[in-house]
């Protein structure tokens, strides 16, 4: 992490990483740590991709950047100001990251009107306190291997 740090100072493009035993860590510290919200920024740090030096662990580092790479999202979305990322935004910016998995996911955006129907009256008393009218996110996951299983219920506030 510290290494690649250091190399994308140096404005090296591509950064061959040893794995030490453990590809998919060594992805997810080369992927972490060269993340940097610079969003807003005049002067943006230059995109260095990192790579796994090798062939052993292939499949680990894939997961390791794949992991990374949704913590990164996570971290972008809480570190960009409230302006930025409005309600509205939020949701299309998270329906366009799923657009490659819709065989697997819908993404339902719903407005104010229905939080109303539902009757999610504290959501919609928060929601007075922005000029951004409120929008509530569904993601339903079709991929499950038995359709009887219970759902798995991720419930956040932003």
């Amino acid at each position: 992490s510290v290494g690649c740090r250091q190399l994308q100072d140096l404005e090296i493009p591509c950064v061959e990483v040893d794995s030490c035993g453990d590809a998919q860590a060594a992805a997810e510290g080369a992927v972490l740590g060269l993340y940097e919200y610079n969003e807003l920024k005049q002067k943006k740090k230059p995109v260095v991709t990192p790579q796994l030096h090798g062939s052993a662990g292939s499949e680990a580092w894939q997961k390791g950047v794949i992991y990374a790479e949704g913590q990164n999202l996570a971290r972008y979305l809480m570190e960009a100001p409230a302006n930025y990322i409005t309600p509205i935004k939020f949701a299309e910016y998270i329906e366009q990251k799923l657009e490659n998995f819709s065989s697997n996911m819908k993404v339902h955006i719903r407005p104010e009107s229905w939080i109303a129907t539902q009757q999610m009256g504290a959501f919609l008393s928060v929601a007075k306190g922005s000029a951004e009218p409120p929008i509530f996110l569904e993601i339903h996951y079709l991929g499950g291997a038995n359709a009887n299983d219970p759902p798995l219920v991720f419930v956040g506030k932003g």
